[in-house]
């Protein structure tokens, strides 16, 4: 609800619309009677019906339906027993006049109809042996609104005689303008809300993303990429739906049937109460299936996120994939983890469709029973027929409403197990949180960078990737880590960047603890170059702009290309988009129309034109040649001065300009010193010289 709240405009017009809807409906659905009396009456006009419906509902009496005008006065069918003028009125006498007047039948309905009063004076009564006598008789309130209605009615052709056939084509003519004007009313209805719906999503789709770009580290190592992007696309598509059909349907829906209800208790409110029967069933059965969609789709999110996870896994190793020959191997494994979520996605709609015909069945039954209670008050002429037809349209304009509700709580139930996934991911508190609360932001680095007594573990390991690290590296100086796989080495550049906090120890530049200072002054000293190269779908210039302040001009880029020995490459480049030839700078790039070591440079370039304090190269030369690691080697010389620059690498070309080389074996410190020093005295480094730095070694 929060997500809908800015956009309460259009949602709350949407579900005003929702009641233009429903009258309009019902409206249609009541044009059934007036459509009857046309059709079927040959002497009472449409005006002339309801005069002697509303004189039968004040005197509670029945009157014999469409006779002609009888001169000599009312004659009274039955007196019905809870009828205020019982005893004083009794069956087949005729009421003659009204104080004094006597208009004859169905000017003595039309008085009633409109008087005033609960108590009618002066009523002359003729019994059946033609004694007469002067009564006061007791009959229930009187509507406004029934004399508004025959008012408007009576602006209709008498429907009498040649009259009929215009009459007709003026009821079907307000029927087609009131089928218009429900139709704009749902335009305005469906339209306004799907509008806020939409918007709302956009709203939680980017905030979701903004969220998840500010999660830890240690949340996204232990989070499948798959499952995250299932959340995305599968989720927040189900909380859409789900929000569509709760403004839409669950809204619209009941306003329609309890529309029909109100009409059809001023028909008789026994009929009513004989549809309303199997409601209590109907309830039961929807709360049932809405249980059992809402276990399967947790079932399916968790499958489509395992699925995504796995497929893009396979995706990125394609290579290695087809190389080892296994296509059919993990088709089969996807085909296992597919027939899972199919199995879910079944059970959902099986328990969908089932839904509908339960319901119906049940409005079968409800509707039988209506019919033969309805039809015997027919027969013991206790209700109109005209009536009792327009009764069963009144039922079948609210089994139609309900019919459409019937899904209304499966979707629900799927919203509320995709929206509890996604407020999983948005209820996880951000790294910036402490940034928020006021933390200063850390000065320039010009001094010295220590870790002092640093220990790490990864969240679920049993044992320290990094255990009692202390090191000081003064301002200006090129370190370069080394050690075997698995040592540590980029673990803990990646507490230096506060991916993840120490479990022990303190990270210091210039004597401040990192931990104390806000995230973005720290990150925002540090220029990374890792070992994947990662470049982005955009252009060149938005590749090494990016992170880099709104005014970087194409100047400032072109000088951090040529640095990074990628200038000349960038020059070549041209790519037609959308007509337009686009070359350069400008020309549009994915991780896949570059090498390896093209995008090692742009990401270099990129770190060279955030002009950092510190700079982190995790084999940054890698995937380079020999010639452009030269160059590259060049241009790092002038880059790294002044600079205090920590350099993971298993060239020697690299280790060898380090000013310090730091020796880290299970995590933890072994030496820190100068090639030769390190030769004489590490034999862990020895070996390492050995066996990994020979290459490029002189």
């Amino acid at each position: 609800m929060s997500y809908m709240w800015p956009h309460s405009r259009p949602l709350v017009v949407g579900l005003i619309a929702a009641v233009g809807v429903a009258v309009f409906y019902t409206v249609s659905i009541s044009s059934i009677i007036p459509l009857l009396k046309v059709i079927f009456s040959d002497h009472e006009s449409l005006v002339d019906w309801m005069h002697r419906i509303e004189t039968e509902r004040r005197l509670d009496v029945g009157i014999g339906s469409d006779l002609p005008d009888d001169p000599h006065g009312l004659l009274i069918d039955h007196v019905r027993e809870d009828s205020r003028s019982f005893g004083i009125l009794q069956n087949n006498e005729r009421i003659v006049s009204i104080d004094g007047q006597a208009p004859g039948a169905y000017g003595l309905m039309q008085m009633f109809a409109q008087h005033p009063d609960k108590t009618i004076t002066r009523v002359v009564v003729e019994s059946g042996d033609g004694l007469q006598r002067t009564v006061e008789l007791k009959v229930r309130r009187y509507h406004w609104w029934s004399n508004s209605l025959r008012g408007i009615a009576s602006v209709l052709p008498s429907g009498k005689g040649q009259d009929r056939i215009w009459t007709l084509v003026w009821v079907m003519g307000l029927l087609v303008v009131v089928a218009f004007l429900g139709g704009i009313c749902r335009l305005i209805n469906e339209g306004l809300i799907a509008t806020a719906v939409q918007r709302s999503m956009h709203d939680m789709r980017t905030n979701m993303a903004n969220h998840v770009f500010h999660l830890p580290m240690r949340w996204h190592s232990q989070q499948p990429h798959g499952d995250t992007m299932a959340r995305f696309a599968a989720d927040i598509g189900k909380i859409e739906v789900g929000l569509r059909t709760l403004f839409g349907k669950a809204v619209r829906e009941p306003i329609k049937a309890g529309a029909v209800l109100a009409f059809l208790v001023t028909i008789d409110w026994k009929l009513l109460a004989a549809a309303m029967i199997g409601l209590p069933i109907g309830a039961l059965v929807i709360r049932f299936f809405g249980r059992a969609v809402k276990t399967a789709q947790r079932r399916a999110s968790q499958s489509w996120g395992r699925l995504l996870g796995q497929l893009g896994e396979k995706l990125n190793g394609i290579r290695v994939l087809k190389a080892y020959g296994m296509q059919d191997a993990e088709g089969r494994d996807f085909e296992a983890e597919d027939r899972h979520l199919t199995a879910a996605q079944v059970h959902i709609e099986v328990v969908d469709a089932a839904t509908k015909p339960v319901l119906e069945t049940l409005a079968a039954v409800a509707a039988a029973g209506f019919v033969i209670y309805g039809g015997s008050r027919v027969f013991l002429n206790e209700l109109e027929p005209a009536l009792f037809f327009a009764a069963l349209a009144c039922l079948g304009g609210v089994f139609d409403p309900v019919r459409k509700l019937g899904n209304v709580n499966n979707r629900l139930q799927a919203a509320e197990a995709s929206a509890r996934r996604v407020f999983e991911v948005l209820d996880q508190p951000v790294e910036e949180k402490r940034h928020a609360a006021g933390l200063p932001d850390l000065p320039r680095h010009a001094e010295s960078i220590e870790f002092r007594d640093v220990c790490f573990r990864y969240p679920g390991a049993d044992t320290d990737v990094l255990r009692d690290v202390s090191l000081k590296i003064p301002r200006g100086q090129v370190v370069a880590i080394v050690g075997p796989n698995g040592s540590g080495k980029t673990t803990l550049m990646s507490l230096l960047l506060r991916f993840y906090e120490p479990t022990s120890g303190r990270i210091l530049i210039d004597g401040h603890d990192i931990a104390t200072a806000s995230l973005s002054s720290l990150r925002q000293q540090i220029g990374l170059v890792t070992q994947d190269s990662v470049v982005f779908s955009d252009s060149v210039r938005g590749n090494i702009a990016y992170g880099a302040n709104g005014d970087t001009g194409i100047e400032q880029v072109r000088r951090a290309a040529v640095s990074a020995h990628v200038d000349d490459f960038i020059q070549t480049l041209s790519k037609r988009d959308n007509g337009q030839v686009l070359t350069d700078y400008d020309t549009p790039v994915t991780p896949r129309t570059l090498s390896g070591g093209q995008r090692q440079r742009i990401a270099l370039a990129r770190a060279i034109l955030r002009d950092p304090a510190i700079l982190v190269l995790d084999e940054a030369t890698s995937q380079v040649d020999s010639e452009s690691e030269a160059r590259i080697q060049e241009a790092l010389d002038e880059i790294t001065r002044g600079r205090t620059t920590f350099v993971i690498a298993h060239r020697f070309s690299t280790i060898a300009r380090a000013d310090l080389i730091v020796v880290l074996e299970e995590g933890c410190l072994l030496a820190a010193g100068g090639h030769e020093e390190l030769l004489a005295t590490c034999p862990p480094y020895a070996s390492l010289f050995q066996t990994q730095f020979s290459y490029g070694s002189p």
